[in-house]
């Protein structure tokens, strides 16, 4: 048994907690539908759902009328079957030749990536059985991906091979850059005008940025791939330019578990790299890089607690961090123990802030969170998740 498998009573032992509000998550897949139209969502729900759980999540996406499903890797798709999820599950990595049996064993969707891979799918559809595919088409991410010009050649060594089902022609963005998005566009749309009648029956190319930044690379497909933007994970341009109506998803709260003054010259935390000028109020809260929180948000980030934020002092540890509740007399005079400290989201810096002070992207900071951190949906709540 896991930690994340522990029953809700063992969580409440831990003050930390990442509370996943699926309200939110209903009203971030609508705003997407809204905006979508005609071409489908297919929910990303790789990396556990960016951090958010993805049995959970899943549910809540079919529950709201998604219909088709993508993971980054054949482990995370055989959890989603194994926990009842029958729609059609597209696994985005590039597959090994050992891993095919399994795409056929549970009814998994392979990404043909290259001419080897392509390769491999014929070999496996003879003796494991038969494959679904979808063609990756390498516009210029230069990461995974077939050449436009090789894209015919393996369609029809696909096509003309039993057992193999050629469902899906798909590519993937780099930025949200309109000339390279676009350029990037046309590349794709040159690849579907040659194949004229040969183009698969499903088509997607968008992702979470494009989707809100560049509308074009949503019309005339089958499908818009959201992960991120689903859960409010995006960046402040976008937010004020394009989403303002989205809503973010996880909370991330903890509590105060001590209370001090050090006095003036004294450092606080491992390698003295936080000093105090005057007699300072601190504060541990219970929080760490053993939880997933950033280690570079050492005497950068903030947290919020009694409706302020305030400056974390020092390294963050593995378990805990501390803060500079500033003068004894001051404000910070009225935290005390077991009062709620929050990491991110109502109350405290935003996932976008925390990852501004960590030099990341909140993506990361949500799958970022370890297995210890107990996820718990608030909210109208999926048969078989844990309401708080």
């Amino acid at each position: 048994m896991s930690l994340r498998d522990l029953p809700s009573t063992v969580h409440r032992l831990f003050p930390l907690r990442a509370e996943v509000d699926l309200g939110a998550l209903r009203h971030n897949l609508r705003f997407f539908q809204q905006r979508t139209g005609e071409t489908a969502v297919m929910g990303v729900v790789k990396a556990d759902a960016y951090g958010h759980g993805a049995i959970p999540v899943a549910r809540v996406l079919l529950e709201g009328g998604v219909e088709r499903l993508a993971v980054a890797n054949v482990p995370e798709a055989i959890e989603l079957r194994e926990a009842g999820i029958a729609v059609p599950l597209l696994v985005l990595a590039a597959p090994l030749p050992e891993y095919l049996p399994a795409y056929a064993r549970y009814d998994l969707a392979a990404t043909v990536s290259s001419v080897e891979v392509a390769e491999a799918v014929v070999e496996a559809a003879e003796k494991a059985g038969p494959l679904t595919v979808h063609l990756k088409v390498d516009t210029g991410m230069h990461r995974l991906g077939v050449a436009p010009d090789a894209v015919p050649a393996v369609l029809a060594r696909l096509r003309a091979s039993p057992g193999i089902e050629v469902e899906g022609l798909m590519t993937h963005f780099a930025t949200v850059d309109h000339r390279y998005t676009g350029l990037q566009l046309k590349r794709f749309e040159a690849v579907l005008k040659a194949l004229g009648d040969a183009v698969p029956p499903v088509v997607h190319a968008a992702n979470s940025g494009t989707t809100l930044h560049v509308p074009a690379t949503v019309r005339g497909t089958t499908y818009a791939r959201l992960g991120g933007a689903l859960f409010g994970l995006v960046t402040e341009r976008l937010l004020e330019a394009d989403a303002r109506d989205l809503r973010p998803v996880m909370r991330l709260v903890s509590r105060v578990v001590h209370v001090q003054t050090v006095e003036a010259g004294e450092a606080v935390s491992y390698g003295r790299t936080w000093t105090a000028a005057r007699p300072t109020r601190i504060a541990a809260v219970a929080a760490g890089y053993g939880d997933g929180l950033p280690r570079s948000l050492s005497n950068r980030g903030h947290v919020g607690v009694g409706g302020r934020l305030w400056p974390i002092a020092g390294r963050v540890c593995m378990d805990m961090l501390m803060l500079d509740l500033g003068d004894p007399g001051g404000p910070g005079a009225a935290v005390r123990i077991g009062d709620e400290a929050v990491l991110f989201g109502e109350g405290g810096p935003s996932a976008q802030d925390v990852a501004r002070h960590a030099d990341t992207i909140a993506y990361a900071v949500t799958c970022g969170l370890t297995a210890r951190v107990p996820r718990v949906y608030v909210g109208e709540t999926p048969a078989g998740a844990e309401a708080d």
